[in-house]
């Protein structure tokens, strides 16, 4: 039998070998990232600014409540009155993607926000919408003044719409208002010309001061 022959290493020579092997393999290391006589430096990572947290969207009751604090403010309404058209004016703008500032001016001018009002011409409710012209569009019960607020802001939409499809518009909004007032046929009527410069006058005058609430 061959009996093999071990090698008994002491402790000092133990940790030699030990010590030359770890130095062969760092300068192996060295020697494949770049040369033994030049060590790369690493860069340090950036550290990530801390995310800043959004503020909460505000619920809907208090996004109806603040608005409706506007409407006290900018036209004196009764808080109840108030409370009750801020509803209907945000849903509506909301769904006609319309300032909400636009279409209450728009019921301040045509009625000061009186529920049931009715002019010679036919035109009903707070955004004094004739039915016999809208009701087949906005269909619902345009007596009812909730319903009235929607089809006046979907008409507003509707002439918003076409008016910045017309490549000679420059202005859709006034254009849609126009329409609003006069017809669209009658948008640029000369002969309309001042009673159109006159609803724009009034609705920039009732829009300013809910603009300039915070």
């Amino acid at each position: 039998m061959k009996h093999t022959r071990r090698l008994n290493i002491g402790g000092a020579a133990r940790h030699g070998v030990l010590a030359a092997l770890l130095c062969a393999s760092a300068g192996a290391a060295v020697g494949l990232a770049g040369g033994d006589a030049e060590l790369r430096q690493v860069a340090p990572l950036p550290i990530p600014a801390p995310a800043v947290a959004k503020p909460p969207k505000p619920h809907w009751g208090e996004e109806t409540a603040a608005f409706a604090a506007k409407l006290v403010q900018g036209y004196g309404l009764r808080p109840q009155v108030a409370a009750e058209f801020a509803g209907w004016i945000l849903e509506a703008a909301v769904r006609q993607r319309l300032q909400p500032e636009l279409v209450a001016s728009l019921v301040m001018a045509e009625s000061s926000f009186r529920k049931h009002v009715r002019s010679a011409s036919g035109a009903s409710g707070p955004a004094q919408v004739r039915a016999d012209l809208w009701h087949g569009f906005c269909g619902g019960d345009l007596s009812d003044p909730e319903q009235n607020v929607y089809c006046g802001a979907q008409i507003l939409g509707h002439y918003h719409e076409m008016c910045s499809r017309a490549a000679s518009v420059d202005d859709a909004e006034a254009c849609a208002l126009r329409s609003y007032n006069l017809g669209y046929g009658n948008r640029d009527n000369a002969y309309f010309l001042g009673a159109a410069a006159r609803y724009l006058a009034k609705i920039d005058r009732y829009r300013a001061p809910l603009r300039e609430q915070a």
